[in-house]
């Protein structure tokens, strides 16, 4: 939040600095500076933005913003010369209408932006979001829950859909579960047992897993399991929040790579 502020308030006392400095230098009309600055700010804002890229939304609202006060300066400091010509109102209801709509879907964009990235304060969080029905405490923010990737570069989707191939042809058994029912905050025994398309034991695997929570990734379990027997595998586990877990588990064994994706449900006290 502070860094979209700083950035945001920063862009504007800049611009503002840059009118005031231009128009007493340059002289010319108010509404041909106000022109000449907007072509200013998309010539310098938008190479940087390209650059240090934070995302199309982050992108949008400050180049808006920038630019409405491009516009809002313009139309003040053209009404006030007018006034000073004229001795007339400097500050018309429709110009004053536009600049108000503006303002406000800009502070609901960067509203909804910085409650997107940062989430809100558990307090505020509490009243207004409405109360799990698993229980547990209340999240404000999507952080998502990605296990994969590789669809952002096509040499990485390729290894991808190469070894998914490699495993339909390998026909690895896998079965996985709980000892014991799975309840929040006590100790789990989670166990997996591997055998090969002969029904052979698979001993000497590493195994190691992701326990992902979808409403809150700050929550994701990462374990690693230790072989009791030939093809056996466990790991004890303690899972902080009620309801659904996703679980993307990896068994490696030389250059082979088994992977496996579930759901489980943990129930509450």
């Amino acid at each position: 939040m502070t860094s979209l502020l700083s950035t945001l308030l920063g862009g504007i006392l800049i611009i503002v600095t840059l009118f005031v400095v231009l128009l007493r230098i340059l002289r010319i009309e108010v509404k041909a500076l106000a022109g000449l600055l907007a072509i200013l700010v998309l010539g310098i804002y938008v190479p940087l933005a390209i650059i240090f890229w934070q995302g199309a939304d982050v992108f949008a609202i400050h180049l808006a913003l920038y630019l409405v006060t491009v516009y809002v300066l313009g139309i003040i400091l053209s009404q006030r010369a007018k006034h000073l010509a004229t001795d007339k109102g400097w500050f018309h209801w429709g110009p004053a209408a536009i600049v108000g709509f503006f303002l406000l879907i800009i502070s609901i964009d960067a509203i909804l932006i910085v409650v997107a990235q940062k989430g809100l304060h558990m307090g505020a969080a509490f009243h207004l979001l409405p109360e799990p029905r698993s229980g547990g405490q209340v999240s404000s923010f999507f952080p998502g829950t990605v296990s994969h990737d590789f669809r952002e570069k096509e040499a990485m989707f390729n290894r991808y859909i190469e070894q998914r191939q490699a495993q339909q042809l390998r026909d690895w058994q896998v079965r996985k579960g709980w000892l014991s029912t799975p309840r929040v905050g006590q100790p789990l025994v989670f166990q997996v047992s591997v055998s090969d398309k002969q029904e052979q034991a698979v001993a000497g695997a590493s195994i190691e897993g992701t326990f992902m929570r979808p409403s809150n990734s700050r929550l994701d379990q990462s374990f690693r399991m230790r072989e009791t027997e030939a093809g056996l595998y466990r790991v004890e586990l303690t899972l902080p929040e009620p309801g659904h877990w996703g679980l993307v588990l990896k068994i490696v064994k030389h250059d082979a790579m088994h992977e496996i994706r579930a759901q489980t449900e943990v129930l509450d006290n």
